[in-house]
């Protein structure tokens, strides 16, 4: 088994590209959902003016 150094930044750079992208997933779930919720209030505003 291939033994590595304490200060060796290749593992935990392995690991980093992951939660980079974990990262982009959350930013994205969070702008659907507010264009989600942003639309659901144009909605009901339009409908309130038109009433």
């Amino acid at each position: 088994m291939e033994q590595r150094a304490p200060g060796d930044s290749s593992a935990s750079a392995t690991k980093q590209p992951q939660h980079e992208g974990r990262n982009v997933w959350v930013l994205t779930a969070y702008g659907i959902s507010g264009l989600a919720l942003f639309g659901v209030l144009a909605y009901y505003f339009s409908a309130y003016i038109t009433r």
